[in-house]
């Protein structure tokens, strides 16, 4: 079987990263069939000369190999924050030559597999229409929704979502906001995300602390995601006073900066205004590096507004921290006793619930323990199955 998948959401030399959950899901996809990636990389008008340091594209190729995968980076210009209508229709442009030329080379893919919904979404359909190929769409966040949202993005997004052969939403939450927005339910499946346990796996915590210049006596709060509003990190930042009036408590925050939506100033002003000494930022973290991180944290923290199935909470399971997370997303699913984490509100909720998870002596060995049935080669088989269903013709919505 042979797939084109499209991710504007992927990792690339600059940012090897970025987006590495679709990579760890393609990549184990590619042990059963013949997968080639188009990941079309944003250019911002003049942003090379108004931020150059958030200009990395001019160090990506056209085309790369990123460890076994085929993968193509278009450029598709986007206006930050404003005429979001417009992207997908440039994405579009970008993609469309890309894959005259892979057809030209004899690669005549069966299904289109969309990784993000907007704006891979309406270039998904515009293909699957013009050559005749079911295309899947996944939902890996509320995010992806954007629910709330008016106008152009959202209507191009819903009108595409009801028309894919499947959806593949990242939590039982995420499937029902699905069929609320009009897709039939019989195409909507729950796939969790995998996690690598080869790769993150529990380390002697003591030699790490060392290996990372960490203080033994501390309690060590581990949080990773972007520095954006929506993952949550304040309500982390703001629980710190608390904490640190019971515990001698330090808080690593590593995660890279969104263009789009950039909080890390608002995040550093409220360490100031609360007179932090114990948050660090941690930027450009390389992937295979959070494996000790997770080691050396006596709790990870998730306060995310909005997650589908979140990689963050299996890999530091799979290393046996035990996890402190917002209920979002397929969280429940994970955290799905007692013995493995706290499920949290926001606000003051949180900050509850970090007061609760420090005071339990967890059991470590169980909760990485809880993730070895969890892989991403069982997550490929069952979308594999998927990609068969389309083929096969379930029944659309634009057939009937």
């Amino acid at each position: 079987m042979k797939v084109l998948a499209l991710s504007y959401l992927f990792p690339n030399p600059a940012q090897p990263d970025y987006g590495i959950f679709v990579y760890n899901r393609l990549k184990a996809i590619q042990e059963f069939c013949d997968v080639k990636v188009i990941a079309p990389l944003q250019r911002y008008p003049f942003r090379n000369l108004l931020r150059p340091e958030m200009a990395t594209d001019n160090k990506i190729g056209s085309k790369e190999n990123m460890a076994g995968l085929e993968t193509w980076y278009p450029r598709f210009s986007v206006i930050p924050r404003y005429f979001k209508f417009y992207d997908a229709f440039s994405y579009y442009a970008a993609v469309k030559p890309i894959v005259s030329k892979m057809l030209q080379t004899g690669f005549t893919f069966d299904v289109i597999d969309a990784h993000w919904t907007y704006p891979d979404i309406l270039a998904a359909y515009f293909l699957s229409r013009r050559y005749g190929k079911p295309y899947i769409v996944t939902i890996r966040g509320n995010e992806a929704l954007y629910l709330g949202e008016k106008g152009g993005r959202k209507l191009i997004l819903d009108w595409c979502l009801r028309r894919a052969d499947a959806v593949v939403a990242l939590s039982s939450d995420l499937a029902e906001l699905v069929v609320g927005i009009g897709v039939e339910r019989h195409k909507v499946r729950i796939i969790l995300n995998g996690v690598d346990t080869g790769s993150f796996r529990p380390l002697d915590r003591v030699e790490v602390l060392k290996k990372l210049n960490l203080d033994q006596d501390k309690k060590i709060l581990v949080t990773v995601g972007r520095l954006t509003e929506a993952k949550g990190h304040q309500h982390i930042i703001k629980a710190l006073p608390t904490l640190a009036s019971r515990n001698n408590v330090e808080l690593h925050i590593i995660g890279g900066i969104n263009p789009e939506s950039d909080y890390s100033g608002k995040l550093k002003e409220l360490v100031t205004v609360l007179g932090l000494h114990n948050v660090f930022f941690h930027n450009g973290m390389p992937h295979d590096q959070l494996l000790y991180w997770y080691n050396a944290a006596d709790l990870f923290c998730l306060a995310s507004h909005g997650e589908g199935c979140p990689n963050v909470v299996l890999e530091a399971m799979a290393c046996g921290t035990p996890t402190v997370v917002t209920n979002v997303g397929a969280v429940r699913d994970i955290i799905s006793d007692a013995g493995y984490g706290v499920i949290a509100e926001h606000g003051e909720g949180f900050e509850e619930a970090l007061i609760q998870a420090l005071s339990i002596k967890w059991d470590c060995q169980a909760i990485a323990e809880r993730m070895k049935g969890v892989s991403w080669q069982g997550c490929a088989k069952q979308v594999i199955d998927i990609y068969k269903e389309a083929i096969i013709g379930l029944p659309s919505e634009a057939d009937q």
